[in-house]
């Protein structure tokens, strides 16, 4: 698809999100309060579970130890237009991007693009996280790691 010239994705507000935790996921809401991206590890068979849960999927086993995400990449995303306040306005464009780490096999975490431009995005990118306020939590969205000329 085209995009208009210099189109990029927008950063939803997230401020009146409400984000649900419990006793297995508070310590990845906590770690990214903190501005940082951690995910839950099997402490007996090592396999990594998310979304985070009471128990292995593979072992059940209940022991977990939290580790520290490496690099963000692109693993899929798509291009969705935001019809502006009135049929005339322009739209913007939400990123819905599906995000990789290295380091943390066969996790991935839906979030958001902000700040993209749209016609260089591709599969395999570098992301950054970008901290966003939701009503009762902060929530990683992310950005290209550098812009592609």
């Amino acid at each position: 698809m085209t995009y208009p010239n210099g189109a990029r994705s927008f950063t939803p507000d997230f401020a009146q999100l409400i984000v649900a935790m419990d006793q297995w996921s508070e310590p990845y809401w906590q770690a990214v309060g903190e501005h940082r991206l951690q995910f839950p590890r099997c402490g007996k068979c090592g396999t990594f579970r998310w979304p985070a849960g009471p128990f292995c999927y593979k072992c059940r086993s209940q022991e977990v130890e939290w580790v520290t995400a490496g690099q963000a990449r692109i693993y899929s995303y798509t291009v969705l237009p935001v019809m502006g306040p009135d049929k005339d306005a322009p739209p913007q464009w939400r990123v819905p991007v599906v995000v990789e780490f290295d380091g943390i096999p066969d996790v991935r975490l839906v979030s958001v693009l902000v700040g993209a431009p749209l016609d260089a995005l591709a599969i395999g990118d570098m992301l950054e996280p970008e901290w966003l306020a939701a009503e009762n939590a902060t929530v990683p969205g992310f950005r290209l790691a550098e812009e592609k000329a």
